[in-house]
């Protein structure tokens, strides 16, 4: 008789640390990729932290694809917030509040 194997199930895990130029633009990307969740058919775990400067997300996953899947998608959106911030980041907000609501003459009729 054969002795019974057991089947030990491995997590598959992944940590990326993004360096942002400042803080504050960490701490901009941090509060809007933290609203994004993972499906949870997709069956991926993600966390987001900042140290100073930094955003820290760690992923777990059950299956390397779902792992890739989530990374890539995370990527994406984190390319989009990165070019945000490089339009509107360097703006004083005094400079973004005086341009809310301003419409150039061609539009209005």
């Amino acid at each position: 008789m054969m002795p019974q194997q057991t089947v030990v199930s491995k997590v598959n895990e992944s940590t990326i640390r993004v360096p942002f130029d400042t803080p504050e633009h960490a701490k901009i990307a941090f509060r809007v990729l933290s609203v994004d969740q993972e499906p949870r058919r997709n069956f991926v775990q993600k966390s987001l932290s900042l140290e100073d400067d930094v955003l820290v997300v760690h992923f777990i996953a059950d299956q390397v694809k779902n792992l890739r899947t989530a990374i890539t998608s995370f990527f994406e959106c984190l390319l989009l917030c990165q070019d945000t911030i490089k339009l509107f980041g360097e703006q004083p907000q005094s400079q973004l509040n005086n341009n809310a609501g301003t419409q150039s003459s061609a539009d209005s009729t």
